[in-house]
């Protein structure tokens, strides 16, 4: 299947039968890599296919939800609550944002000629029935048909099908704009606007002709990334924004993948805001969680950028406002997760640091991040973490320590165990 781009939608039918509340909980799709005879199916292969931002129909004796795409395929192994009798324990997961049908549609209830016109590929046999299988493509034709025709039975689905909305753009806008302090923020005409304080309600905005500063209400910013948000796009016009207009455009162009095009300017999150100038052979694009990462790894300004750090995050986050943490479980917003190397970016190979799917993890910021950078702990062979004695005066670190010590990593597989094993033998203190 060819990558589609950022901004181009996909339309999925996933089968899950018995499994469906289980991962409806979890807020994911998961599906095993190969058949226990070592036979790859492409109904599982598909999952490689699936990007941030598509949309997947839910079908369990009818189709009983909706749901847009978060984040693309990643390693992981068989989530707790899926029976383990059925499928090896090494697969894929897809994190998604479900909305359930006020009530399931029935198959009888998608029109049979359109059923028969999907391809071989898809999810219906030669009659219209449902295939077995797992995960299916199905035709844009089809999958906005479906939208069209049954939105109204999805009384919770809020962000507009579709559109990809990073997971940085739904931080709050006090909270985004703190993160911009000081930095030079270019309108889309090209003017600098700076941002001197962030207070209780206002920002505190320089520009060239008030190098002081002015004062710009927070909640106009808020606004609009709630547009942003629930529409993917949002129009830089004081009609829309109000009349600091340039600033919240400036403001709104500082997120991964934003982007202004036409006049009045519409921000939208798009595959060309990630397409730079490059003289490397390669093509200089990162498309959504491409794996291998074909873009520069180096990016010239003052020094050099990381060129795949962005899509490493957005190949772990994607559009999550919140994610577990790899090491210790827990579920933390965003702003608290680090795209973390397993083994140091800095001695990895340039092939190594393209392997998007398996060379990262997210670790939080509450110590996970540092006792695993600094090796404190580290994963065995096992999966499971194993931890280095630390100096019994410090009493919070020890007791970090034995609470993550022989807990199992589920980011740690078949593919992964490299990284892993390589930090264990180089960095681990124990």
């Amino acid at each position: 299947m060819a990558e589609p781009e950022l901004g181009q939608t996909n339309y999925w039918w996933v089968n899950q039968g018995q499994t469906y509340p289980q991962e409806r909980k979890a807020g994911i799709l998961w599906a095993p890599k190969v058949q226990k005879n070592g036979v790859q199916p492409l109904h599982w292969q598909s999952m490689l296919d699936v990007r941030a931002g598509d949309v997947i129909l839910h079908y369990a004796k009818g189709v009983r939800a909706l749901s847009v795409v978060a984040t693309a395929a990643v390693d992981a192994h068989r989530p707790g609550d899926l029976p383990e009798d059925m499928w090896d324990r090494d697969g894929r997961v897809v994190r998604t944002t479900y909305s359930e049908a006020a009530d399931a549609i029935a198959l009888d209830e998608l029109l049979l000629d359109e059923r028969l016109r999907e391809p071989q590929a898809g999810p219906f046999d030669r009659a219209g029935k449902v295939k077995q299988g797992y995960l299916f493509p199905l035709s844009k034709a089809f999958g906005e048909s479906f939208t069209a025709t049954f939105s109204y039975r999805f009384p919770a689905l809020g962000v507009a099908a579709g559109s990809y909305v990073p997971s940085e753009a739904r931080m709050e806008a006090a909270e985004l704009l703190r993160a911009l302090i000081g930095v030079p923020l270019l309108t889309v005409k090209g003017r600098t606007n700076k941002i001197l304080a962030v207070q209780p309600s206002d920002v505190v905005v320089a520009t060239e002709s008030s190098p002081a500063g002015a004062l710009v209400q927070i909640a106009w910013v808020e606004e609009a990334l709630q547009l942003l948000r629930e529409h993917g796009s949002v129009t830089i016009h004081p009609d829309q924004v109000g009349y600091r207009s340039a600033f919240i455009g400036a403001v709104l162009l500082q997120l991964p993948y934003a982007r202004a095009t036409g006049s009045p300017p519409v921000i939208s999150f798009q595959a060309g805001a990630a397409v730079e100038s490059d003289a490397s052979p390669t093509p200089p694009t990162d498309k959504v969680a491409t794996d291998p990462f074909t873009g520069s790894l180096e990016k010239p300004f003052a020094g050099t950028q990381r060129g795949e750090q962005p899509a490493l995050r957005r190949r772990l986050l994607g559009s999550m406002s919140e994610a577990e943490c790899a090491i210790c479980g827990e579920t933390y917003p965003a702003r608290f997760l680090w795209a973390a190397h397993i083994k140091p970016r800095s001695v990895c190979t340039d092939a190594e640091r393209r392997d998007l799917s398996h060379v990262g993890m997210l670790a939080c910021v509450f110590g996970c991040d540092a006792l695993f950078e600094t090796g404190y702990i580290s994963v065995n062979e096992n999966g499971q973490i194993v931890t280095s004695s630390f100096e019994s005066e410090h009493k919070a670190v020890a007791t970090k320590l034995a609470d993550l010590e022989g807990r199992l990593v589920n980011t740690h597989t078949k593919a992964s165990s490299a990284y892993y094993a390589w930090h264990h033998s180089n960095m681990f203190r124990g």
